[in-house]
């Protein structure tokens, strides 16, 4: 049985955003669990989202933005506060999305008064018990929920797990991938192999949030040299990045000392593949994953 996603957000705001999110986590082969299943409202009925939440749900999505929700009668928290709390007595992962208040949002989706003082006091126990990870446009929303939930159940998938006074030898015993008596050459023999074959060239990539239509990050990708900066021996790479990118071969060259690259902007992860030429016509491939895990070492792209 697919494990079940709950999103839980205001609805009229974040309408736009709760549709992409959704489609993310269907991609992942999960099932969202949505207000929209109690028929697209704000009021939708407490009782049964609360119960869902303790019962049924796998995983839960806290999505906010400028507006506190819907208070029903005779109470003094909105449905969606009451959701989290709900969420926060299970022990369910919890992954928390804060909009960006830089971020330029449509004024009548914006709270003041009495909602706006008790969103305050929300957020703020919001960032007092969780990492929250800001958000602009649904995009970049929606690859941040994407990536969290893949690691979330990564981690918590029902792994062999090793450690907790496993003497070594067991642990490499039970892995059979190497050499009981000697591991640590056999791993320094692998690692000075790798540095040989690809002359010590390896490709590295740093993203920042995208300005484009409908990407996520601008990209870039590039030769980094161990130990050096010299790439005077390379006469030039070759980057291929797949049939998004219409299977063209992008062409680079040292211009400035130091960098061969190309930069791009993409909606999700992808795959480079990359052929380095040397001035002696000898060639090695290389290969970097382009994830969003990045942005957490490039804030000053925001």
């Amino acid at each position: 049985m697919n494990k079940k996603v709950f999103i839980s957000s205001t609805f009229r705001d974040l309408e736009d955003y709760r549709i992409t999110v959704q489609n993310g986590i269907r991609q992942l082969g999960l099932q969202d669990i949505s207000m929209e299943n109690f028929g697209a409202r704000d009021e939708r009925p407490k009782n049964e989202c609360l119960r869902i939440i303790k019962e049924e749900s796998d995983y839960f999505v806290g999505i906010y933005a400028h507006r506190y929700g819907f208070i029903p009668q005779g109470d003094d928290l909105s449905i969606t506060q009451s959701e989290y709390l709900a969420a926060a007595g299970t022990k369910i992962p919890k992954l928390i999305y804060v909009i960006d208040d830089d971020y330029p949002f449509p004024p009548k989706y914006i709270d003041d008064g009495a909602d706006k003082i008790r969103l305050q006091a929300f957020k703020k126990e919001l960032f007092s018990k969780h990492i929250c990870k800001p958000f602009s446009n649904k995009d970049n929303l929606t690859a941040s929920v994407v990536a969290d939930l893949g690691r979330t159940i990564s981690i918590n998938n029902s792994y062999n797990h090793v450690g907790n006074n496993i003497p070594v030898r067991d642990i490499i015993s039970v892995s059979e991938k190497i050499p009981l008596s000697k591991p640590i050459e056999y791993w320094n023999d692998a690692r000075n192999r790798v540095y040989s074959e690809s002359r010590g060239i390896f490709l590295a990539h740093v993203i920042r949030p995208s300005n484009e239509d409908g990407q996520v990050y601008d990209v870039f990708i590039y030769l980094v040299r161990h130990k050096s900066e010299d790439f005077s021996d390379v006469k030039f790479a070759e980057f291929f990045l797949g049939p998004y990118w219409n299977n063209i071969i992008f062409e680079a060259v040292e211009e400035t000392k130091g960098f061969i690259g190309i930069s791009t902007s993409a909606y999700g992860t992808f795959l480079c593949t990359c052929k380095v030429t040397f001035t002696d016509n000898s060639q090695i491939e290389i290969h970097r994953y382009i994830d969003f895990e990045a942005e957490r070492m490039n804030n000053s792209g925001k």
